[in-house]
């Protein structure tokens, strides 16, 4: 007996095809019509800050306190002091407190294994365990804490799997036909899990 199994064509895209079933369970009513449809978020995650990308994932930069070329684990978003950050997908506060090379910080979980980071906020506007949905506002910017860049801006952050991803490349994802990276393909069970019949 042969299993129907669904596959990812390529790998990179696991993080962004579990965000979208997460987001689509959580989105999709049990009763499902064309009006609701319409409410579907067109993305798991979107963009939290609108500004300009200031520093890029992986670009180098000089940290001038502890002296050391550092690589970046997210994106620096630019803006002005006090701009709001909004909730990039629904989910729950994780932690909010500091951290050592981006000053106070929020972190949501989206589900078992994806978050967003929220680096060199100036306040915060949500508490840990609450449940936020995508746009709320959870922040500010206005921190200068951040050895990255001197201006007011947002560290931005996804996490895969304790890994982080490129939040371009995962933001930039079309979703609407996200059936281009999937595939069903038969595959033979473990005998473990087959089940006995009488």
């Amino acid at each position: 007996m042969k299993i129907l199994w669904l596959k990812l064509k390529y790998p990179v895209l696991k993080a962004s095809f579990f965000l979208f079933i997460a987001a689509a369970i959580i989105a999709v009513p049990a009763v499902f019509n064309i009006r609701e449809a319409a409410a579907f978020p067109p993305s798991p995650l979107i963009m939290p800050l609108s500004g300009e990308l200031a520093v890029r994932f992986r670009q180098e930069y000089f940290d001038e306190i502890e002296l050391v070329t550092r690589r970046h684990t997210g994106v620096d978003i630019a803006g002005g002091p006090g701009d709001a950050v909004r909730a990039s997908g629904n989910g729950i506060v994780a932690y909010t407190g500091f951290s050592a090379t981006g000053g106070r910080t929020l972190v949501i979980k989206h589900n078992e294994n994806i978050r967003s980071t929220y680096l060199n906020i100036l306040d915060c506007f949500v508490t840990k365990g609450e449940r936020v949905s995508q746009g709320d506002i959870i922040a500010n910017i206005g921190a200068a804490d951040d050895p990255s860049l001197e201006e007011p801006h947002l560290h931005f952050g996804i996490i895969y799997m304790d890994s982080y991803l490129d939040p371009e490349d995962v933001l930039s994802i079309d979703y609407t036909s996200i059936t281009r990276f999937i595939s069903l393909e038969y595959i033979n069970p473990d005998i473990s899990m087959q089940i006995n019949r009488r």
